[in-house]
């Protein structure tokens, strides 16, 4: 037995021979591949940074709304998925924050939607998301509420009212247009033709196939006409706009005339005169649909 330890381990000559030549049939291997394929491209180590943790997800509900539209009776149908957080101030801590979040965001969506047709239910819908959908603080709490997803339906009832309503409101201004022209026909009639006997005479003569016989006989008359109409006193300024704002006024949605009186009571307040603010008619909340338009 020898008294060498290496001497029973050390690779012999036929070992490393053999060890040799694996390595140059593995990097003859490499350059075929690299001359076939071309040389690879060593990948670089991506750098691992330690993320910090993802802040916990804000708590959310998802509940049904029903809300207004410009049109009384004719609602949208939602369903509204509300995130909340609670932060930290000076207000007492509510019991229920979920609540809060659910009647802050309701009450907004509402504005939005109190002052659209239910036809247009698919820009509604995006206006809601994108004004309701920042994070915001809820007056008076601590909580601050987001919109993350809103869904408007259209009952088909509730179209068939705004399609209805829409079509009275187009007859209701095609009247009111045939009315205007009407009053400036006989307006024309009465300050251009009938004030002048001659120019009374031309046209009794050219609606009356030129009978001049009795055109002259109907002279007299028109000329009696023009002095009873020169007698007549005219119309005042102030009757005259007190004429226009009544059938502008008559003219208006619910919502419109609501807004329009509220505006004018507060002009009349302002300058000193509440109580011909107080003598405004007072729209029925019936007529406004249960609630003040937005």
């Amino acid at each position: 037995m020898g008294t060498d330890p290496w001497s029973e381990v050390k690779p012999t000559m036929r070992g490393r021979f053999g060890n040799w030549l694996r390595r140059w049939q593995q990097r003859r291997a490499q350059r075929e591949h690299d001359w076939v394929y071309g040389p690879q491209q060593q990948q670089p180590v991506a750098l691992q940074l330690r993320q910090p943790p993802a802040p916990p997800p804000y708590p959310t509900v998802q509940f049904t709304a029903v809300l207004p539209s410009r049109v009384p009776h004719a609602e949208f149908q939602a369903t509204i998925t509300v995130a909340w957080e609670v932060t930290a101030g000076t207000e007492a801590v509510h019991a229920k924050p979920e609540s809060v979040a659910r009647r802050e965001i309701e009450r907004r969506a509402a504005e939005i939607t109190a002052t659209a047709l239910v036809l247009h239910s698919e820009q509604v819908q995006h206006r809601i998301e994108a004004e309701l959908g920042v994070l915001t603080r809820v007056e008076g709490s601590q909580v601050s509420v987001q919109v993350r997803e809103v869904e408007l339906a259209v009952p088909e009832e509730s179209r068939a009212a705004t399609e209805l309503y829409q079509e009275v409101q187009r007859r209701k201004l095609a009247r009111g247009w045939e009315r205007d022209l009407h009053i400036e026909e006989l307006r024309h009639l009465k300050d251009d033709i009938l004030s002048d006997p001659a120019m009374a005479t031309v046209w009794w003569l050219h609606n009356n196939g030129n009978q001049v016989d009795q055109a002259l006989e109907m002279s007299t008359k028109l000329r009696r006409l023009a002095e009873v109409l020169a007698d007549q006193p005219e119309q005042s300024n102030p009757d005259t706009v007190v004429s226009l704002v009544d059938r502008f006024v008559d003219r208006l949605p619910e919502g419109a005339r609501w807004r329009l009186l509220s505006n004018l009571a507060e002009v009349f307040s302002h300058y000193g005169s509440p109580d011909l603010a107080s003598e405004l008619p007072q729209l029925r909340p019936a007529e406004r649909g249960g609630q003040e338009p937005a």
